[in-house]
């Protein structure tokens, strides 16, 4: 071959040929570009930094004889240091419950950075949380608010039924996320559901805020003075926070008494989550009641020097089981067969535990106040062997 055929130049089609390999901007017209554009994704269309939610066999590690009991015994050795972290000495704990539980469900709720989305995350442990909660604390009402469009609305309102509450939480079409959240007026709706509870029980807001950023109207009161409020009622509210820490959340939290916590992973969601299932031990002192004050001046001494008073009392009531005929019920005012009498107004109840509607007494049931009392007192962390 002559030497002036080696060095020829390129043609002009050959340079156009390859020019059009390029990745340009705008949509790709060649077969080049579309495997370039398709490289940077894996299988399915995933993204890089998606991929590693689906590879969870990349965690756990093998052993030097292939096998995972190591990473057994690793999660083994967690769960127990968990367990010795747990304090066993006998506390004073709240065991009526009433807590209100806030749900953001702006636009935020959409975001996937939770699997499969922050929206249906929550409500699959939302679930399971009411149901663990019911479990160890029987004598508690839960009432359920959703924050959407800067308004707060009432979705299942305090109660002890966990059937109602496991309903409202598995229809997907009243509770679809959209606009902005306002955190005060869900607290204030919070606060005011719980106006009418006496103080021998514990008030707490349970909060699940997605947003950034909290939309509250312009008017008298602002979200300082309903922390105000919170703090003279005591009311502790805890808030679990799916997207960054916020100072107004971490101030409420604080001066509450509650907790305040940012999900780092689906994981560490439930962690925090469950952490409010046990009921909160009491870090201050019951007000003085007529009883108390009674037991002192029978001593004539201080409560430190010796003289221990009496403790306070709850009026309760326990029903009677009516039969299997329909009636109007006095909590909803529908027709239902079966429910509860009052003992003292005799009013139809639907479930217990529950406050009656007409004289106010809390209703409640005498396996549900024995199943309450092995929180007070703990069973002892096992040995190692």
């Amino acid at each position: 071959m002559p030497a002036d055929e080696l060095y020829k130049p390129a043609s002009p089609r050959s340079e156009v040929d390859s020019d059009d390999d390029l990745d340009r901007p705008g949509p790709s017209r060649t077969r080049g570009g579309k495997k370039a554009k398709a490289k940077g994704k894996g299988k399915g269309n995933m993204n890089a930094w998606e991929a590693t939610y689906k590879r969870s066999w990349d965690v756990v590690q093998e052993d030097e004889q292939g096998g995972l009991q190591a990473a057994v015994d690793n999660f083994i050795a967690r769960g127990r240091r968990k367990r010795a972290l747990q304090s066993e000495a006998p506390l004073r704990r709240s065991l009526v419950r009433h807590m209100f539980i806030v749900v953001d469900l702006s636009e935020s709720m959409r975001d996937k950075d939770f699997r499969p989305s922050r929206f249906d995350l929550t409500l699959q442990y939302l679930r399971s949380f009411v149901v663990e909660w019911f479990d160890q604390n029987p004598l508690g009402q839960v009432g359920i608010i959703v924050l959407r469009d800067r308004l707060a609305e009432v979705l299942v309102p305090m109660g002890g039924n966990p059937q109602e509450i496991i309903a409202s939480l598995s229809d997907k079409r009243k509770l679809e996320p959209s606009g902005e959240p306002s955190l005060q007026n869900g607290l204030v709706m919070a606060r005011g559901g719980m106006s009418h509870l006496p103080s021998t029980s514990s008030l707490e807001i349970l909060v699940l805020f997605s947003a950034i950023s909290t939309a509250d109207p312009d008017g008298v009161m602002n979200i300082h003075q309903v922390l105000d409020e919170l703090v003279t009622g005591r009311v502790r509210t805890t808030i679990i926070s799916l997207s960054a820490e916020i100072k107004i959340c971490r101030q409420i939290a604080d001066r509450t008494g509650g907790r305040f916590g940012v999900a780092i992973d689906e994981d560490h969601y439930k962690d925090l989550l469950w952490e409010t299932i046990p009921p909160p031990a009491q870090t201050v002192a019951a007000p003085t009641t007529l009883n108390v004050r009674d037991a002192l001046a029978r001593g004539g001494k201080a409560p430190g020097a010796g003289v221990k008073p009496a403790g306070d009392l709850m009026v309760m009531g326990f029903p009677t089981r009516l039969p299997a005929g329909e009636s109007f019920c006095a909590c909803h005012g529908l027709l239902k067969r079966g429910g509860y009498m009052c003992p003292r107004c005799g009013a139809k109840l639907c479930d217990v535990p529950t406050d009656c509607e007409v004289c106010g007494l809390m209703v409640v049931s005498s396996p549900h106040l024995a199943r309450s009392f092995w929180l007070l007192f703990p069973v002892a962390a096992y040995g190692t062997l």
